[in-house]
C-alpha cells in the first residue's frame, strides 16, 4: 500500500493592526521637545503626524495622543503622560498603541521589553513607525531587542557627548544646578552672560550666619536661634537645621568662588545622582564672580578654619559610623527622606532599637501648612522598624534566597550586561580595518582623479565635484570608525563593571552562616527601603535588582518571631 503525504499549510494570521472593519480604540505616544529649534519633535508637529497616520484608518477610534514634555527616554520616572497610558492600556482602554521610534518609546532595553511583553500578553500592540516593528508579529522581540539596545548605545554615547562639552563649559565658567539659592538668583544679561543677582535682604542674614559662627556659635544654635525669630528658608520644607547651616558656611559662592562636580550622574540610563567624593573630577575657580562676593575672603577664611578645627577626626566618624550597621542606608519608601535610629531602654534592662522616619519624627502625620504664602505638605505616615527585623530580613535573603539561587542569579547579571554589548572588540577591529580599507581605496581614486585632471581628461569643475564627494564619503567612514572605537571602550567599561559585581556578589555566597555578622551586613547591603504595610525592598551591592519582602511578627522578648515573604513587583 502506497504511503499518503498530506500537508496542511498554516492558516494566515489576520494581524489587528490591518483590521478595516470592527472599531479599534488607538492612541498614541511622543516625547515633546523643549528646544524651540527643534520644530520636527514639537507638540503640535507631532500632533499632526498622528492625526495624519490616524486618519487613515476609518475604523480606529479613540484616538488620543499622550505626550511627555522635555523628559529624556532613558528613565520611566517623571514620564507621567507614558505611565498613564500604559495603566489605561492594560485596563483595556486601547488596543494599539502608536509611536513614531523606539527611542521615543524608552532607550531602557529591559524597560522596552518588560512593559511590551506585559500588553503583549493582554492584547495590546505597539506599532513603531520608523522600525517598522509590529508587536503581534511572532519575531517582535527579536527586532526590539537591536532596535532598543542600538537606542541604548545611542543614549550611552550622546550622554558622553553632552558631558564633555558641560565640562569644558565649566572650566569657562558657565554654572550648572540650581540657578537660585539663599542670598543669590543667577541670571542673564543681554548678551546672554550669566551674572548673580545679589538678594540684599538675604544677602544680610549670610552675613549674619557667617559672623555667628566666627564667633563661636555653633550649627545647631545658629539654626535654633534663626527659628525663634521665625526666619523662613528659601528651599528646606523643614526650616533651619544645624545641616542647612553648614551647606551655607561652606558654600563657596558666597566669596566668589566657584566649584563645580559636586554630584555626579552613575549612570546615563538611571540618572542617579550621587556626591562626588573622588569619583569624578571637580572645578574650582577661585574670583569667579568677586564683583558679588557676599562675604569678605577675611571672614571666609576665619570660617573655614573653624569648620576644619570642629570638624570630627576619622577615627570619630569611624566610630560612629561603626555603631549601627545600617546607618545611613534605611530610607523612607513613602517621603523618601531617611530613617534614624531610636533606643529606648526597658524596664527589664534591655535595649529596643528600631527605625524612624526623620520626616514623621520631627513634624507628626502628613498634613497640609502654609509657608511663604504657599501652600506645602509636612510630615508622614509611615511606620517605624524593629532593628531585629531589617537584621533577619538580610540573613533571610542570603542564607535562603541568594545562596540557594546563585548560579540562576550569576547568569542573570552576566546575561544583563553581555546584553548591553552591542559586539565583541574583535568584532569591532574586523569593522574598523574593513573600513580603514575603504579609505584607502577611496583616496587611491581621488588620485587618480588628479591624474585625469593632469593629463586633461577632466576639466577642473568636475574634478572639485569628484574631491568633494570623495572627501564627504571619508568623513562619513572616519566617523563610522570613530562610533566603533567608542562602542569597543564602551564594552570595556561593561565588562569590568561586570567582573566587579560578579565578584561583589561571590563574597556574599562564600560566606559560611555562622559567620554571617552586622559587619557583613554593613558591606554588602547598599540601601533599605520601609514602606507601610510592612514592606521592605533590600538593595543588595553585587544584585542589580532589589529584593522585596513582607514581614509579620508576632510574641515580645524571647517569643519574638519574623516571618517573610517574597514580593514579586
Amino acid at each position: 500500500m502506497s504511503r499518503e503525504v498530506k500537508i496542511t499549510e498554516a492558516v494566515k494570521k489576520e494581524y489587528l493592526i490591518n483590521e478595516e472593519n470592527k472599531p479599534i480604540s488607538v492612541c498614541a505616544y511622543c516625547r515633546v521637545s523643549t528646544d524651540k529649534n527643534d520644530q520636527k519633535n514639537s507638540f503640535d508637529a507631532q500632533k499632526k503626524f498622528f492625526n495624519s497616520f490616524f486618519n487613515e484608518h476609518k475604523n480606529w477610534k479613540t484616538k488620543t495622543i499622550f505626550a511627555d514634555l522635555g523628559i529624556s527616554g532613558t528613565s520611566l520616572k517623571k514620564r507621567d503622560k507614558f505611565k498613564k497610558m500604559i495603566r489605561e492600556a492594560k485596563s483595556g482602554k486601547y488596543s494599539i498603541i502608536i509611536t513614531k521610534e523606539v527611542s521615543r518609546f524608552s532607550r531602557n532595553v529591559q524597560d522596552t521589553l518588560n512593559i511590551i511583553s506585559e500588553l503583549h500578553n493582554l492584547g495590546v500592540y505597539v506599532l513603531f513607525l520608523t522600525e517598522d516593528i509590529y508587536t503581534e508579529t511572532p519575531d517582535y522581540r527579536e527586532q526590539l531587542i537591536r532596535a532598543s539596545e542600538q537606542a541604548e548605545a545611542e543614549s550611552r554615547k550622546t550622554s558622553k557627548r553632552v558631558l564633555w562639552g558641560q565640562r569644558r563649559q565649566m572650566e569657562n565658567g558657565v554654572v550648572f544646578g540650581r540657578l537660585e539659592m539663599f542670598g543669590y538668583n543667577i541670571k542673564r544679561d543681554n548678551q546672554n552672560n550669566q551674572y548673580f543677582e545679589i538678594i540684599p535682604e538675604e544677602a544680610q542674614l549670610v552675613r549674619r550666619i557667617f559672623t555667628m559662627y566666627s564667633e563661636g556659635m555653633g550649627t545647631f544654635k545658629i539654626a535654633k536661634q534663626l527659628e525663634s525669630e521665625g526666619i523662613k528658608t528659601k528651599r528646606y520644607k523643614n526650616g533651619w537645621s544645624n545641616t542647612v547651616i553648614l551647606r551655607m558656611l561652606r558654600n563657596e559662592k558666597y566669596v566668589g568662588d566657584l566649584e563645580q562636580g559636586k554630584t555626579y550622574t552613575t549612570d546615563c540610563l538611571s540618572h542617579q545622582k550621587k556626591y562626588n567624593r573622588g569619583e569624578s573630577a571637580k572645578i574650582y575657580i577661585k574670583n569667579h564672580h568677586p564683583e558679588s562676593a557676599i562675604v569678605d575672603r577675611k571672614l571666609w577664611n576665619k570660617v573655614q578654619k573653624l569648620l576644619k578645627e570642629n570638624e570630627p577626626s576619622e577615627e570619630t566618624k569611624k566610630q560612629h559610623s561603626n555603631r549601627y550597621w545600617c546607618s545611613g542606608k534605611v530610607f523612607c519608601g513613602e517621603c523618601g527622606t531617611r530613617y534614624i535610629s531610636h533606643i529606648k531602654h526597658l524596664k527589664n534592662g534591655s535595649i529596643y532599637k528600631s527605625w524612624k522616619c526623620w520626616e514623621s519624627q520631627q513634624r507628626g502625620a502628613k498634613k497640609t501648612t502654609t509657608q511663604n504664602g504657599k501652600k506645602t505638605e509636612v510630615g508622614c505616615n509611615s511606620e517605624s522598624v524593629n532593628d531585629k527585623v531589617l537584621k533577619q530580613g538580610v540573613y533571610d535573603i542570603i542564607t535562603q534566597l541568594i545562596k540557594p539561587n546563585f548560579n540562576s542569579i550569576y547568569e542573570n547579571i552576566k546575561t544583563e550586561y553581555e546584553s548591553k554589548m552591542q559586539s565583541t572588540p574583535t568584532d569591532n577591529e574586523k569593522k574598523i580595518k574593513e573600513l580603514q580599507e575603504q579609505i584607502e581605496t577611496i583616496k587611491k581614486s581621488l588620485r587618480h582623479s588628479l591624474d585625469l585632471l593632469s593629463n586633461g581628461d577632466i576639466d577642473s569643475e568636475e574634478y572639485k565635484y569628484l574631491k568633494s564627494k570623495k572627501n564627504t564619503e571619508i568623513g562619513e567612514i572616519e566617523q563610522d570608525i570613530e562610533n566603533l572605537s567608542a562602542n569597543g571602550n564602551e564594552n570595556e567599561e561593561i565588562k569590568a563593571e561586570m567582573k566587579k559585581h560578579l565578584a561583589e556578589l561571590e563574597t556574599i555566597i562564600n560566606l559560611e552562616n555562622e559567620k554571617i555578622n552586622e559587619d557583613v551586613f554593613r558591606n554588602i547591603v547598599e540601601k533599605i527601603e520601609v514602606y507601610n504595610n510592612h514592606l521592605l525592598k533590600f538593595y543588595f551591592i553585587g544584585l542589580s535588582q532589589p529584593i522585596c519582602l513582607t514581614y509579620e511578627t508576632k510574641g515580645k522578648m524571647e517569643t519574638y518571631e519574623i516571618n517573610f515573604k517574597i514580593v514579586n513587583e
